[in-house]
């Protein structure tokens, strides 16, 4: 077992699959069960990236108080856009608990056995979560505008995500005091603006 999967998570409210079985399939997204499913596995990814990125500020002890920073800055908005999106799910009455979700995201950060590796990994994930999140916007636009403006915002703000978490990459560790940790996106509070 690696660092992170000796963290104890509670992963509520959602459901995680036993040990060695698979997720279920997403159903058609035609569907208002599909357009769930979708809300789902990206809410519970947003839900692993929080507890990633937290956990790796403490993780990982020898980094700097700025590095951490960035890492914990990036757990704040990925908990933000799991907020909105378990308000989209409600919203559309989807039960977040019907379906379990897979732990492998969460697993695959025991392969970041130094800062190094996991300053790569999740600058990586975030590239990926960023092109899903447009990709979805696209594809949801017809079936459902609203939740496609989500994830329009989604991954607009997953460019800043992936701004901060290049940076550790870029300045080797050693970010400069007078580094720009702001991020470009809406409050919490401003869901209904999306």
């Amino acid at each position: 077992m690696g660092r992170f999967s000796e963290i104890k998570i509670d992963w509520a409210p959602f459901v995680v699959c036993a040990a060695g079985i698979k997720a279920p399939y997403p159903r058609a997204l035609s569907t208002p069960e599909g357009l769930g499913d979708r809300l789902r596995f990206v809410a519970f990814a947003e839900k692993q990236a929080t507890h990633a990125f937290a956990a790796a500020a403490e993780l990982f002890p020898e980094v700097s108080e700025a590095v951490k920073k960035i890492w914990l800055t990036i757990s704040r908005e990925e908990e933000k856009h799991l907020t909105w999106l378990i308000y989209r799910m409600r919203e559309l009455g989807v039960v977040i608990e019907e379906r379990p979700q897979s732990l492998a995201l969460w697993k695959s950060f025991d392969h970041c056995e130094n800062p190094a590796r996991f300053a790569e990994f999740m600058a990586s994930a975030e590239e990926r979560g960023r092109s899903a999140g447009v990709q979805f916007y696209e594809t949801l636009l017809k079936i459902d505008a609203q939740s496609a403006r989500l994830f329009q915002q989604i991954a607009k703000e997953e460019e800043e995500h992936i701004r901060l978490a290049k940076a550790v990459i870029e300045y080797n560790f050693q970010v400069p005091d007078d580094f720009n940790y702001a991020i470009d996106g809406l409050p919490l509070e401003q869901y209904g603006e999306i």
